[in-house]
């Protein structure tokens, strides 16, 4: 009994200690982000065993969302950030992009890449870290500093203002004019995270991290549902067109093409790879080869459309046309 009562008195006051610590690190955190205080520096592993590094006086704004791998509102947050990432084009030079996940296996982070070009960055923090660095409780919380590395920006959670709150501190962060002001950008629309536009992106979005997991049934899913929201998007047409002849399901995909319109020169490009794909997947290939032939003439640098043009030469024994070809679209891919 003596004993019982000893290893129940160590078991509370190991647990009174532990709460302590936690309370401390929690009101340093705090503390760290208050806005207008420096964001602290940071190192970490990406996803693909590389290490990031974060220092202050580059001149770059820091966007950092702490993500967990079991909640789908983390999944939709981590979307959302990458959306809206992408969307910055040009100014996206501008801003270090870093998601903090604390499971590599996570469903909907398998696959998931660092992107030089978008400066977006994968992060393992297993242990976290980077959570008990920055002060984080909950999940999705997102950071947000400006280019002299203050914090304008702390919040945790996902709902109907989470796309446009953090594009505004995002464009405040650059220094991009915008008509609302940062802290009533989810107030004056209420519903813009519920509009037809970002509903749709989002299904494109999680149509992405499915394909990259070799789940084109479930991406094609995806696809549909957001072609639903708006029937008339040239985007999610195409997407879907290209899902299907990755598929192997090259009739579906004319049926997409047959009936799209499109304007401008890439897309284009794209409606006549699909054609072609689809074309030599039904055994078409004099009309397949016409089409990719089309689509390369509008857009050279396009792999998919210089290795489809491949196979028909392949499958026609014109190998020296096929490996000019396979040749070609390799050079794109690893130039």
């Amino acid at each position: 009994m003596i004993a019982r009562k000893r290893i129940a008195t160590c078991a509370v006051s190991a647990m009174l200690m532990v709460q302590s610590l936690f309370c401390t690190t929690l009101l340093a955190g705090r503390h760290a982000f208050e806005i207008g205080k420096k964001i602290p520096e940071f190192s970490a592993a990406t996803l693909n065993g590389q290490v990031f590094t974060f220092r202050h006086n580059k001149g770059k704004a820091l966007l950092v969302a702490f993500v967990s791998a079991k909640q789908k509102r983390s999944a939709r947050a981590a979307a959302d950030v990458e959306m809206i990432v992408r969307q910055l084009e040009t100014n996206a030079e501008s801003l270090v992009t870093v998601i903090a996940v604390d499971d590599p296996n996570g469903v909907d982070f398998q696959s998931k890449q660092n992107d030089p070009s978008k400066n977006i960055h994968f992060l393992l923090d297993s242990e976290y870290k980077l959570w008990g660095k920055f002060g984080i409780i909950a999940t999705p919380t997102v950071v947000i500093s400006d280019t002299n590395d203050m914090v304008l920006y702390v919040k945790a959670g996902y709902g109907y203002d989470f796309v446009p709150t953090v594009r505004a501190y995002i464009n405040q962060a650059l220094g991009i004019a915008q008509k609302t002001a940062p802290e009533d950008a989810g107030r004056v629309k209420t519903a813009s995270n519920d509009t037809t536009e970002a509903r749709l992106e989002r299904h494109l979005q999680m149509a992405k991290m499915l394909e990259e997991k070799g789940r084109l049934e479930s991406a094609i899913v995806e696809i549909q549902k957001a072609r639903e929201l708006d029937p008339n998007s040239p985007k999610a047409a195409l997407e879907l067109g290209e899902l299907f002849c990755r598929a192997g399901r090259g009739k579906a995909a004319l049926d997409i093409t047959e009936s799209l319109v499109v304007t401008s020169r890439l897309d284009k490009a794209r409606m006549l790879l699909i054609s072609g794909w689809a074309k030599r997947q039904t055994g078409e290939l004099d009309t397949a080869e016409k089409l990719l032939l089309e689509a390369i003439t509008l857009d050279p640098k396009s792999p998919r459309a210089l290795f489809e043009l491949g196979k028909i030469y392949q499958a026609r024994q014109q190998n020296d046309k096929a490996i000019e070809s396979y040749h070609k679209a390799l050079t794109l891919i690893f130039d």
